[in-house]
Order: C-alpha cells, then structure tokens, then sequence
C-alpha cells in the first residue's frame, strides 16, 4: 500500500472540505447544461436556479466534459465552417 506525502494530504483535505452536497443528477444537469452555456457565453451571470449546474459541473468530470465541448460548439462562427 501507497502512503501519501504530507503535500497529497493536505490537497486532498482541501478537497474534502470543498465539497458540497451535489443534488442533482446527470440527467438534470444534461437538462439545464445548454442554458448554462447560453449565460456564460454571453457573459452574464447564471440565474439562481441553475447555481446547482455551476456545482455538479465543478463535481462531475464527465458532465464537465461535455459542458466544455458544448462551449467550444458554440463559440465556433458558423460562416467560419460555410
């Protein structure tokens, strides 16, 4: 077994104690993620309801991914492509 360097537990205490009860799930996050990106990418701040995506994102690496690959989506310029 593998003992951790003080460093590593201090990074993952700090992590621990980040964390937050994520109450939603995939499925609800894939729901809202749109709306989401929609916000960020016309730089306002999200609305209230969807505090609990910007959680699970920071939470979820697999929702993450597809929020980041959804952004990139988005931002491309459609005549760029035509």
């Amino acid at each position: 077994m593998t003992q951790l360097n003080p460093e590593q537990v201090k990074e993952l205490l700090a992590a621990v104690s980040d964390a937050v009860p994520d109450a939603m799930t995939c499925d609800q996050c894939f729901e809202l993620i749109s709306v989401f990106a929609d916000s960020q990418l016309q730089g306002t701040p999200p609305d209230v309801s969807l505090e609990a995506v910007a959680t699970h994102l920071k939470q979820c690496p697999c929702c993450a991914f597809e929020y980041e690959t959804l952004l990139t989506s988005l931002a491309v310029d459609p005549q760029e492509n035509g």
